[in-house]
């Protein structure tokens, strides 16, 4: 995954001086969570980030993102310490399955207090599953939460090697018409195939990456 910082914000992270805000935003039916990631409170526009929610609490973890692999998309772990019996059913509960969740990587500005331009998007995806999580004198909301790329994976959406899929995009271009069985190989450590042996009329074996050698000498 590759992200592409603003301007402002590279040049303000290479000063070393301005603070980074990880910024979470979950959709709820009936209510907005805006989480900042650790303490505090700031304005994003219209919006407030804010470290402790009257309602559901703090977000006490934001995992790493997990890139997806084969038919698996992106994921994300947020974990919350909800204040009460009531809300941590609200997190944990069927309704709330597939609320949005997006996340924003953002700098502030220490003279202003205010965000630079633009925040990077992280994020964009729902609620896969909640679990609840007990221990001594603890109790926290455990959120999995998927890239919005999931979608296709369970519609079964997305581009395909086909030619049927070739021609549904590109009408009568039959460039894949007799295609079947293409497998993609991936080698460890290089950029191509390793050298075969070649046999040279001397009868003796040498690599062939040596005569390429010998004929660049």
């Amino acid at each position: 995954m590759t992200f592409r910082l603003t301007p402002a914000m590279s040049a303000a992270l290479r000063q070393g001086l301005s603070p980074i805000a990880p910024l979470v935003e979950v959709e709820l039916p009936g209510y907005t969570v805006r989480h900042l990631v650790g303490s505090g409170e700031i304005a994003w526009g219209e919006k407030v980030f804010v470290g402790l929610d009257q309602r559901f609490g703090a977000l006490v973890a934001a995992g790493n993102l997990q890139d997806g692999v084969a038919d698996e998309a992106p994921e994300w772990l947020l974990t919350f310490a909800p204040p009460s019996d009531v809300t941590a059913a609200t997190l944990a509960s069927s309704t709330a399955q597939g609320g949005r969740v997006s996340g924003w990587l953002a700098v502030v500005d220490r003279a202003t207090g205010q965000l630079l331009p633009e925040p990077l998007q992280v994020f964009a995806g729902e609620l896969d599953y909640a679990r609840l999580r007990v221990g001594a004198g603890s109790r926290v909301i455990e959120w999995r939460c998927v890239s919005a790329l999931e979608v296709f994976h369970d519609q079964e959406i997305g581009a395909r090697l086909s030619d049927s899929w070739h021609q549904m995009v590109w009408p009568g271009e039959t460039g894949l018409a007799n295609m079947s069985g293409i497998e993609k190989t991936s080698y460890w450590g290089v950029e191509k195939p390793p050298s075969n042996v070649a046999s040279v009329p001397s009868g003796t074996l040498r690599a062939a990456f040596l005569d390429r050698i010998q004929a660049q000498l």
